[in-house]
């Protein structure tokens, strides 16, 4: 009777049987995936926990920092815009790296003479005074060993910018006899013009009038109306 009941219903029992099986397959399966979903640690990932922990830091930080005194940043302001400006000094002659610099209020001469590379070795520093101040706009020119000095730089003047050049206002220059150091001392004239005039000069002969400077490169009617003043030709 079994194995008739067996062969009546194999087909079916077999088909149950499978369905149980697969059914019972994936239950097991999301179950499983359940339980390792329900394991993963639950916390930000280490980037998104370090920021935060920076910013709760900072955060703090700043809190516990005492507020800073208005009045304390008022004077603090203060003083700063009370600085003097910068001196800004042309310095040339016998000097190794002659320019323009830039300096602290209160520079000695001795301190541009030092920037300026130092002076060469056939610099009269005997005829400047090594411990006057600089003057803002000034030039202050380094004479070369037997060459007449500025008159301000025999006393350790520099002038300030209204008169450009370290030399007094009534100090004339004899455009036949002036070396180049002398020449610097004019307003405009630098080493490279005060070559120009030399060579001008030793080539055309000695300058018939003070005119004649016109007719070098470089000095044209607004920078010889400057000098023209303290011009002589003799």
């Amino acid at each position: 009777m079994v194995l008739e009941w067996w062969e009546r219903y194999r087909r079916i029992i077999l088909l149950t049987a499978a369905v149980l099986f697969v059914g019972c397959s994936y239950w097991l399966y999301q179950r499983d995936q359940s339980l390792k979903t329900d394991e993963l640690p639950l916390h930000s990932p280490a980037y998104a926990a370090s920021d935060f922990e920076t910013k709760e830091l900072t955060d703090d930080t700043e809190a516990a920092q005492p507020a800073k005194p208005v009045k304390a940043t008022r004077e603090k302001d203060k003083d700063k815009e009370q600085l003097p400006p910068p001196l800004y000094v042309d310095v040339k002659g016998q000097v190794k790296n002659p320019g323009l610099y830039q300096f602290e209020p209160g520079t000695r001469v001795a301190n541009a003479i030092e920037k300026a590379g130092g002076a060469l070795p056939d610099a009269d520093l005997v005829q400047i005074n090594l411990a006057a101040p600089l003057t803002d706009g000034a030039a202050l020119v380094i004479p070369a060993k037997g060459a007449t000095a500025p008159v301000s730089a025999s006393i350790g003047l520099v002038q300030s910018a209204a008169s450009v050049s370290t030399t007094g206002a009534s100090t004339v220059i004899n455009l036949n006899t002036a070396t180049a150091e002398e020449l610097m001392s004019l307003p405009g004239i630098g080493e490279a013009r005060a070559k120009a005039i030399v060579d001008y000069r030793s080539k055309q002969g000695p300058f018939r009038s003070a005119d004649d400077l016109k007719q070098i490169e470089g000095i044209g009617e607004k920078m010889f109306a400057r000098i023209k003043d303290r011009l002589v030709v003799k």
